[in-house]
């Protein structure tokens, strides 16, 4: 199997847009021309590994999602959480973790308000 340059060239573009970057900010983040990237993203060509990690640090994104596509269980998405929280100060990871607690109590009680009830016909 090898790596498919169109699926790259759309996450790697995903990234960019998530991160709300041109082009032409990419490339001077991670000092190549605005071409190379055109060229990646359109998938018309493959990044070296050393402008791929740039990449991927820059645009703080892992290319799991891109090298392993049959692993599909959520890892991406907490992989992007875990890594927007490493740029995250103490008080803003306590904000984060006041509202994840305060979200995740709010979700289970409505998930029990939408369970049906016992059958009571015994």
């Amino acid at each position: 199997m090898e790596l498919d340059p169109k699926r790259l060239g759309r996450a790697i573009k995903n990234a960019r847009l998530e991160n709300n970057l041109t082009q032409e900010e990419l490339a001077e983040g991670v000092d190549i021309a605005t071409v190379h990237v055109k060229q990646l993203e359109a998938g018309s060509r493959k990044p070296s590994v050393d402008v791929l990690y740039k990449l991927a640090r820059f645009l703080n994104f892992s290319v799991d999602a891109v090298f392993f596509p049959e692993r599909t269980n959520g890892w991406e998405l907490q992989r992007k959480i875990e890594l927007s929280l490493n740029n995250s100060s103490t008080h803003e990871l306590q904000v984060f973790y006041t509202t994840l607690i305060e979200l995740r109590r709010v979700l289970s009680s409505l998930q029990a308000q939408e369970e049906p009830p016992p059958d009571s016909t015994e």
